[in-house]
């Protein structure tokens, strides 16, 4: 807040923002709930004859309904009768009767031609006010179709709460709704200017709507004082609403003038309010329509110049845009329907009391700004203020709808509004926010599980795709890119970017446009993604920690066995008789490969086939065999192996070779290398007796073949024949931590 908007804050203001925007709302619904109380008393306390009345032609009075257990029931009257006057009680003959005019029903005086025609209007009013004071009325309806006339006595009574029209709730509820929303948004931030010029325009049309739901509803006749005292209220709600709001698009969201100026907008309507109310300007029309076209008129011009200032900046576009469109349609729409055609000299396109509905247009569509937009820089937490609120203000109007409409009495009405509140408004309030809040909610343990597994993901591609497969879970952007340097989570002022910092093996990354698009990064959101990426990373610290244990203990034990195993094993070589000398060298092999893969290396294929081809080599020729095998060419030197796919080809090339040994009876052995972009093709054959390929013979340890070459992806297959037979080992490349020379051509034997 600026010092100049400070200087604004009225004293109460500042005392206000005291209380926490519970107690504050609370305050609000305790002021809402009393004004409703107190319209209703007003409302209510005018003698009531049960008839509805409406206009017909020839400026005369028509029963359109007779309320069945109303006063005026009576099998003389019926719907469609002429309600040609009314008098005292024993006035059958109409002598001192009061005639009555189709005018003396007009639901709002302000389209009357002549400050004199309102002055008459209200003295009729305060007339036929009086007489409806006495115990006993005579009415007298005449139906015009026969010309029969009858004197009906009745005796008034006070005007039950279920008698009042549904245009007097409409009314009640718009003015109470635009107070309350208005109201709610100011406690959530009273002390800016624009949150508080918006609850001053609410706090103006509860001013205006419930006067007019008083007088406009009213059976017959309103006392002329109070009518002309509502009626200056309801003057005063209007240009409390079109001032505000004249203000709060002078002052939002750039402010276009100093503070200071704001004031000017007071200083114009005060007097055209006084001169109004003291019928000093040419006809009430022109005091009432005139200043509320050209406030219409000033928001949209506002409402056009912040979108002109604002092109260059989308997030504040976007705000204004619901902003405007809501206050124009709605506040527009009241305008077109009421106040046009009276300065046009036309009847209203609609009744003035269902028009109020228009401004829920304005105040609905705010509150669903703030969801979606973060109007005024609020979130969640403002409406979990306003949904409890609400089921305070509900607890009470359905204790007083059940005593008042229904006449149950105070306790077991209580009870059934709890239970209302209790099981319908509560479920319906939790599914609201659910839909409201868009992206998806998860309970703290499955968070911390999803946490646990990306950290612990296999290798840093898996954490990586575990890592964003949880942020569009979470969040939903429309888009996810990568960032510069981030050191911290950080969220766009305008709410619709997400910083995060390098994470489970990830670079740094902005998510764009949450919730598909529909929402904004809230402070809730910073909050959840500042945990998230703790959480993440001190899991992955824990885990780089285990990893280094791992490593240690593995380099620990590759040296016992190197030193300490191995030297033994090389000992025992050289003391060792022919029989035993390949088994000591087979085991020094084993511990070679053994020590490599705890220590963490990875050998090239050129390496593994060079070891293969050698050891091979002493085998066969100690069984008397031939070996032809075709070296590779410099490819398989830049084809790196994990320890798991060396061990794999070491092994099964063993095996192979010891059953060529036992069971060939081979004279010489063949092995071909064929290497392409992806995989790896070994063929070993021989000249031998051959082997059955339909079902494997038993002692050949073809299966444990088939299962070391599975678990790294390869594959074994087998031809035979009479004269000998083949087997061909397929191992796949390019895994992790393997690389291949650029250009290889696809595999052939080499």
């Amino acid at each position: 807040m600026t010092p100049g908007n400070a200087a604004l804050l009225a004293p109460g203001a500042r005392a206000w923002r005291r209380f926490s925007p519970s107690v504050s709302m609370f305050v609000v619904m305790v002021v809402c709930i009393a004004a409703s109380a107190l319209a209703v008393l007003v409302a209510t306390s005018r003698p009531w004859l049960g008839l509805t009345l409406g206009a017909g032609p020839g400026d005369a009075v028509i029963l359109t309904d007779i309320a069945r257990d109303g006063p005026a029931a009576s099998s003389e009257a019926a719907p469609g009768f002429r309600l040609a006057g009314i008098g005292p009680g024993g006035n059958a003959d109409g002598r001192s009767a009061v005639l009555l005019r189709g005018s003396d029903l007009v639901e709002e005086p302000d389209g009357l031609e002549s400050y004199a025609q309102a002055a008459a209007f209200l003295a009729r009013q305060s007339e036929l006010a009086a007489l409806l004071q006495q115990s006993v009325l005579t009415l007298h309806v005449v139906n015009d179709e026969t010309a029969e006339a009858h004197a009906l006595e009745v005796h008034p009574r006070a005007r039950p709460v279920r008698a009042l029209p549904p245009v007097f709730w409409v009314q009640l509820v718009s003015g109470l709704a635009g107070f309350a929303i208005g109201a709610w948004i100011w406690a959530m931030r009273s002390g800016d200017i624009g949150t508080r010029l918006f609850a001053l325009s609410g706090f103006g049309l509860l001013v205006s709507a419930l006067p007019a739901a008083i007088y406009s509803t009213r059976e017959l006749a309103v006392d002329g004082d109070l009518f002309a005292m509502l009626s200056a209220f309801n003057h005063l709600g209007v240009h409390l609403f079109g001032g505000a709001m004249v203000a709060l698009f002078l002052s939002y969201p750039r402010p276009l003038v100093r503070p200071i100026w704001l004031l000017s907008v007071p200083i114009v309507l005060a007097p055209w309010l006084w001169a109004d109310i003291g019928g000093l300007l040419p006809d009430p029309t022109i005091g009432m329509y005139a200043p509320m076209m050209a406030e219409m008129l000033l928001i949209a011009l506002l409402v056009a110049l912040q979108w002109r200032l604002a092109r260059r900046d989308p997030a504040t576009r976007t705000a204004l845009r619901w902003l405007g469109l809501s206050v124009v349609l709605g506040a527009g729409a009241f305008v077109a329907g009421i106040a046009a055609p009276l300065l046009l000299g036309a009847a209203p396109a609609l009744s003035q009391g269902y028009a109020f509905a228009f401004f829920l247009i304005v105040y609905g569509g705010i509150a669903l700004g703030i969801r979606r937009y973060r109007l005024f820089d609020l979130g969640d937490w403002a409406f979990r203020i306003l949904f409890y609120s609400g089921g305070v203000v509900l607890l009470v109007a359905l204790d007083a709808a059940l005593i008042w409409l229904l006449n149950v009495e105070r306790a077991p009405a209580l009870g059934v509004s709890l239970l209302l509140v209790g099981f319908v408004y509560l479920p319906l309030r939790d599914a609201l926010w659910r839909r409201m809040h868009g992206r998806q909610i998860l309970p703290e343990h499955e968070l911390f599980a999803s946490a646990m597994d990306v950290a612990f993901g296999p290798t840093s591609g898996a954490r990586a795709e575990r890592w964003h497969s949880l942020l569009a879970r979470l969040y939903d952007p429309l888009e996810t890119v990568p960032a510069g340097a981030v050191e911290d989570v950080v969220a766009s002022p305008d709410g619709l970017e997400l910083l995060l910092p390098e994470v489970a093996g990830e670079t740094a990354l902005r998510l764009r446009y949450p919730g598909g698009g529909k929402v904004l990064f809230g402070p809730r959101d910073l909050q959840l993604a500042s945990q998230l990426v703790t959480l993440v990373a001190r899991a992955e610290a824990s885990r780089a920690a285990y990893d280094r244990g791992v490593a240690e203990e593995r380099q620990r034990i590759a040296r016992d066995l190197h030193d300490d195993v191995g030297a033994r094993l090389l000992t025992g070589l050289h003391r060792a008789d022919t029989q035993t000398r390949p088994i000591l060298q087979e085991a020094l092999s084993d511990i070679r490969t053994i020590v490599s893969g705890l220590s963490g290396k990875t050998a090239t294929l050129d390496g593994v086939l060079a070891e293969a081809r050698h050891e091979t080599m002493r085998r066969l020729e100690a069984a008397g065999i031939d070996l032809d095998w075709e070296i590779p060419d410099q490819r398989a030197e830049h084809v790196a192996l994990s320890y798991m796919q060396s061990k794999a080809l070491l092994s099964s090339v063993r095996e192979i070779v010891s059953n060529v040994i036992r069971h060939s009876a081979a004279r010489i052995v063949h092995a071909r290398i064929a290497l392409s972009e992806t995989s790896m093709r070994l063929r070993i054959a021989d000249d031998g007796r051959g082997m059955s390929c339909q079902a494997e013979p038993a002692g050949y340890g073809l299966g444990n073949i088939r299962q070391r070459l599975g678990g790294v992806g390869g594959t074994l297959a087998i031809t035979s024949d009479a004269g000998g037979a083949a087997l061909e080992i397929v191992m796949p490349l390019g895994g992790p931590g393997q690389s291949r020379e650029p250009g290889a051509e696809s595999g052939r034997f080499l």
